[in-house]
């Protein structure tokens, strides 16, 4: 069944944990590096691969708790 534009709940989406094995893009994944798989119709034999580098956790905590003041402040 293909995703109806005119209704966006009809589009599918998941995000998991799951192991993945030797070989994998996501296998060798560490520290604050970032990869994203789009699988799509157009992209489903050659999943689209996103990669680079992450914020870290520093510079993560920090915009959590940047954004939680200017809530705060509202």
């Amino acid at each position: 069944m293909e995703a109806d534009e005119q209704n966006p709940s009809s589009f599918k989406t998941s995000v998991a944990l799951k192991e993945v094995p030797y070989g994998h893009p996501f296998y060798g994944l560490e520290g604050s590096n970032n990869i994203v798989l789009l699988t799509t119709e157009r992209y489903k034999e050659y999943p689209m691969l996103i990669q680079g580098y992450g914020a870290g956790a520093a510079v993560t905590a920090a915009g959590v708790f940047a954004n939680i003041m200017s809530i705060a402040n509202i």
